[in-house]
Parts: C-alpha cells; structure tokens; sequence
C-alpha cells in the first residue's frame, strides 16, 4: 500500500502522543525521583561518557512534570534548584530515570537561549545553587 503525504503525516501525528507518554512513563519509572546531572564538558554521543563530574546534580520532582499532548512535548515541574560542586560554564545535561538508568542527554541555556533546560545563570559557582527555570522536551 502506497500512502497518501497526508495520510502518512495523519499516522505520524497520531503515533506522537502515545510515544511521547511512553517517554515520560520511562522518566517517571523506578523508586526514586529522576534527575539531571548538568555539565561543562564538550557533549559527548548520545550516552556517552561524560568527560568529567557533572557541576551539579537537580532532583527532579516525583512525578517530574506533565505531558502536554496539545503541543506533543514534556514538561518538567520547575523551578528546581541544585548546590553547585564544582565551577564552571553549564553546557549540556544528562537526564536520569527514578531507577537511576540514562533517559537522555539535552541542551542547556540561560533563559535567553534555545536550550531544552534553562538556567537563571550558565556560570556556576561551588557552593551557590542553580536554578532550572524551565524544562521543555519536544515530543
């Protein structure tokens, strides 16, 4: 069977919600909350390793947040907030299940920016906290 452009961007519409709530099932799942370790290294591959300690370490609420299906994205609940260990520019983020097994690794701005997590500051201090302001995963 041959389909039809709309019909194919019809299918592809309709399968978003459910992989999109799958998603956020695998965020939400395990005993503990999930978290996000933010770094200053060079991004690795996709899982890969991390090239340093994270800057710091935000625990996430549990649940995390929302799946917002009008606009098929995942909504973290923020603001979080997390002591900072060691100095330095944040430049991108690994994200943790409540099991404590990789869920994804995202972009990271200031509020201004175009990251997937957005910190009041990029430039952290030891000993200060960072703020996720907000936390948009696209669906």
């Amino acid at each position: 069977m041959d389909l039809s452009t709309a019909h194919t961007t019809a299918r592809n519409a309709a399968a978003r919600l459910p992989a999109l709530q799958a998603s956020f099932d695998l965020l939400d799942s395990g005993a503990a909350a999930p978290y996000v370790e933010i770094y200053g290294t060079a991004r690795p591959a996709a899982g890969g390793a991390p090239g340093g300690s994270p800057l710091v370490t935000v625990t996430m609420s549990n649940p995390p947040g929302t799946v917002d299906g009008a606009l098929f994205r995942i909504v973290l609940t923020v603001p979080i907030e997390g002591q900072i260990a060691l100095a330095g520019d944040a430049l991108w983020a690994r994200i943790y299940d409540g099991a404590g097994a990789w869920w994804a690794d995202c972009s990271v701005s200031d509020e201004a920016g175009s990251g997937e997590i957005k910190l009041q500051i990029i430039t952290l201090a030891v000993g200060a906290f960072v703020r996720i302001t907000s936390a948009v995963f696209q669906g």
